[in-house]
């Protein structure tokens, strides 16, 4: 076995938008995409190509997340952000230092990786040793090769290919984040409450998932909160009680018990579902693949435990749940059900859109109040000290090592899988709030937060980014 490489230390970034606030809520009601104009052309394109408010929101947040990484961490200014992709199909953002650029202390690059689903948007980033550009000949669209050049540290023998091994340096530092969406409107099935459907759900879903994973899924013990114990749904161990009080409870109660808790017990193995499948995202987008990659049965996780929903660890049973999902499917699909499908254009359907002219215009009253109160959103997601790193990440049998899974939850319907791959996250990062918003530097009279490892932070357009987007921040300060 090869000898691990000695990890790059540095602080990880980790930031995200929810979009969700922003969306019109009726085809007709007039909308603009904040700070669209201070993004580059082909940004601005591919943000208004999407026919969905909904989707142009979410491409817009992705962009704003990786200019605001690049200004910030680069500290290069935000007009001179220039966001590049590897060939197709992949297309996989990156950033290629501009000859200009003073790095100013940042000596090697910057990695990162963006995700979203359902409205929430993500970015993981960091500074690298060295600057890792593909060139033109990158084989990041033949991962499979990669793959096949893995020893069981999880990275790369040195093969006689001059080109392979100038790409893909064994210390190479690659991130990789995705966001599944347990409970997303039109995508996550509703009649999912007996073990027979979720067994014939899970299997089309073959060519993704190993036969151990698929099985793991359907078979592997799984944890029932107690919170559906004190509600009724899990049966008494208790052998006390009247002759009486067990008489009352007929067969029919018992029946309608027992349906309840096996809905209770599919909807937490669904939701473990949705943690294989975004740990297996993150990994893939970590090494630069998709979904298409034909080696994806061969990449295994074990032991996979889905991190607990934000309603179950505040006492919340599934019975509550399960009236807050509705009431939230109802303002979604109230929100963004506009066109009745991704991309299509239909005369009944589609909404009325807005000229660029509007979709540049000045800030909405929405945006104004969305995201402010950041309060309560810590609690939203599960504190970095207790994310789930217990999987096993296996290739062809066997362990992979020097890559590090995670995954937490954030509120109850969304879970976020990271991958990260030749970097030692260190020390905790300190964020400065200013009258123009966060600043990564220290002044004198502004309240300091500080970011632990591991944590999400909610960015907010107007007070976070607006004001790096307009040259008003100071990120840019030396000291």
């Amino acid at each position: 076995m090869a000898s691990l490489p000695e990890p790059h230390r540095t602080t990880v970034t980790r930031h995200y938008i929810d979009t969700r606030p922003l969306v019109p809520s009726t085809p007709k009601q007039p909308y603009n995409l904040p700070l669209l104009s201070t993004l580059q052309f082909p940004d601005q394109e591919a943000i208004t190509r999407f026919i969905r408010p909904a989707d142009r929101f979410m491409s817009l947040a992705s962009a704003l997340l990786k200019y605001s990484f690049i200004h910030k961490t680069a500290r290069i200014p935000w007009s001179k952000v220039q966001v590049s992709r590897t060939p197709a199909p992949h297309r996989r953002p990156y950033w290629s230092p501009p000859s200009f650029w003073d790095p100013d202390g940042l000596k090697g690059g910057l990695e990162f990786n963006v995700s979203h689903q359902a409205g929430l948007v993500a970015i993981i980033g960091c500074d690298t040793p060295a600057s890792q550009v593909p060139g033109p000949s990158s084989p990041e669209a033949t991962t499979a090769e990669s793959l096949d050049r893995l020893d069981l540290t999880g990275h790369h023998h040195h093969y006689h290919s001059p080109e392979f091994d100038h790409h893909h340096p064994p210390n190479q530092v690659r991130l990789g984040v995705d966001i599944a969406c347990t409970d997303e409107d039109k995508r996550t099935p509703k009649d999912m409450t007996t073990q027979a459907k979720f067994d014939e759900w899970v299997e089309i879903f073959g060519e993704m998932f190993s036969d151990r994973e698929r099985r793991d899924m359907k078979h592997a013990p799984i944890h029932l909160p107690v919170v559906e114990r004190e509600e009724g749904a899990w049966p008494s161990d208790s052998s006390g009680g009247s002759s009486d009080e067990e008489s009352s409870d007929t067969t029919a109660a018992k029946l309608k018990r027992q349906k309840e808790l096996e809905s209770t017990i599919i909807e937490l193995k669904l939701r473990r579902f949705y943690a294989y499948w975004g740990l297996k995202e993150a990994y893939i987008k970590m090494v630069g693949e998709g979904l298409l990659a034909s080696w994806l049965r061969e990449l295994e996780f074990i032991n996979v435990v889905a991190p607990k929903p934000w309603s179950i660890l505040n006492g919340y049973s599934s019975r509550s749940r399960s009236r807050s999902r509705s009431r939230s499917r109802a303002r979604e699909s109230r929100s963004t059900d506009i066109s009745g499908g991704h991309s299509r254009v239909s005369s009944a359907a589609s909404p009325i859109l807005p000229d660029i002219n509007t979709l540049l215009s000045p800030i909405d009253d929405r945006l104004s109040r969305s995201g402010l109160d950041n309060a309560d959103e810590e609690t939203k997601w599960t504190v970095p000290e207790k994310a789930e790193k217990g999987m096993k990440t296996l290739f062809r049998g066997e362990e992979i090592h020097g890559v590090e899974m995670s995954i937490v939850a954030y509120d109850d319907e969304f879970l976020i899988a990271t991958a990260l791959r030749g970097v030692k996250e260190i020390g905790q990062r300190q964020l400065t709030l200013t009258p123009s918003g966060f600043s990564p530097t220290s002044n004198a009279g502004t309240r300091q937060d500080s970011i632990k490892q591991g944590q999400w932070v909610k960015l907010d357009i107007i007070r976070d980014i607006m004001p790096c987007a307009e040259g008003r921040c100071e990120c840019l300060n030396k000291g």
